[in-house]
């Protein structure tokens, strides 16, 4: 799987399409500006990485290689 960074790269070009519902535009805001876009992933709590990741897998499943 992809790091956490990258994770946080791929989805915040997502951030306010249709492709996020309103609760995942506004996790991966908030993940965005408290990783200063993917640089600082320490700074996320263990849930918040688990959300990252399931969010990450939903929209970029087909992505990651077998």
């Amino acid at each position: 799987m992809k790091s956490l960074g990258a994770m946080i790269l791929q989805l915040e070009p997502m951030l306010d399409t249709q492709d996020l519902t309103a609760w995942e535009n506004r996790f991966v805001a908030n993940i965005v500006e408290i990783s200063d876009h993917g640089r600082l992933t320490l700074k996320l709590s263990i849930n918040q990485v688990a959300r990252l990741e399931e969010l990450y897998r939903k929209h970029f499943a087909d992505a990651e290689p077998a």
